[in-house]
């Protein structure tokens, strides 16, 4: 983290999974994360990274529900890059159409000092689960600052020894998001509990296996969910991200189920599915 000269991570999405035109993100971003009355310190978010048109809003139902942070540590599911362990994102910014976020150089060098979590951009350049989040991050706090965490392959006991990373991070200005969506249904997701020859089943289906998932994950039992994760063998791409988050939490913390959607919503392809939820955990009062 010590060369002078600036790196900024381009984006990889926009024009793809979110508008380019940084007027036409900016207003959509006042819609959908508008406040509509107080807003609360949170300590940790679960929010969805699909595509704009399919996940927005329940990502929105998130972001417009917290105080502004001072930092947030996006901690994401790695879709592209195989490899063991983390990675952190070696920048000094991570540039969207609204401009560039400023990458926390310090505590990403600490992070990167920890057993298993190394620093690699090239992990980071395809990868949609962070840039997905970072709008909406400078919609809500413009002046945050970025701690990126790409997950890979965790080893028996990695999810605890990464949130006792994490955990020294999470202080009273400091938002945990963790980038994850939920049930992915089809054949090429490997995941078929009902056969998908009608609509209507496959949504039931997919919605009580989402419900299962997102009370779990509210409750803030790690175990509790990472059990049930194994028992139905249900596909959920940041099912590492969320057990690292949901142990990073103080003990005792327990969530808020915000929204919930899948893709079947928008697409109407019912072969295959993604559902997406949103989960805030409020942090302490002051």
């Amino acid at each position: 983290m010590s060369d002078p000269l600036p790196r900024v991570k381009e984006p990889h999405l926009a024009g793809r999974w979110y508008p380019a035109d940084a007027t036409t993100l900016a207003s959509r971003l006042r819609e959908l994360a508008a406040t509509n009355g107080a807003t609360r310190r949170a300590i940790a978010l679960l929010v969805p990274h699909g595509p704009f048109e399919q996940s927005a809003a329940v990502a929105g139902a998130a972001y417009r529900v917290v105080a502004p942070p001072r930092r947030v540590v996006v901690i994401a599911p790695s879709h592209f890059a195989s490899f063991p362990g983390a990675c952190v994102l070696p920048v000094t910014g991570y540039r969207t159409p609204l401009g560039v976020v400023t990458v926390d150089g310090e505590a990403t060098a600490a992070l990167a000092r920890v057993a298993g979590v190394r620093a690699n951009p090239a992990v980071f350049m395809r990868e949609h689960a962070v840039e997905a989040q970072l709008p909406f991050l400078q919609a809500r706090a413009p002046a945050a600052t970025l701690v990126a965490l790409l997950v890979g392959t965790l080893e028996p006991g990695g999810a605890v020894a990464l949130a006792n990373a994490i955990r020294p991070l999470l202080d009273d200005d400091t938002l945990l998001v963790a980038s994850s969506d939920l049930v992915h249904y089809g054949r090429r997701h490997g995941f078929l509990p009902v056969p998908p020859t009608d609509a209507a089943v496959v949504r039931a289906a997919l919605r009580a296996l989402d419900d299962e998932a997102l009370a779990r994950i509210a409750s803030g039992d790690a175990d509790a969910f990472v059990s049930w994760a194994d028992a139905t063998g249900a596909v959920i791409c940041g099912r590492q991200v969320i057990e690292v988050m949901l142990r990073a939490l103080p003990p005792g913390s327990r969530g808020e189920t915000l929204a919930r959607g899948s893709s079947l919503d928008v697409t109407r392809a019912h072969d295959t599915v993604i559902g997406y939820g949103a989960v805030v955990f409020p942090g302490a009062q002051t």
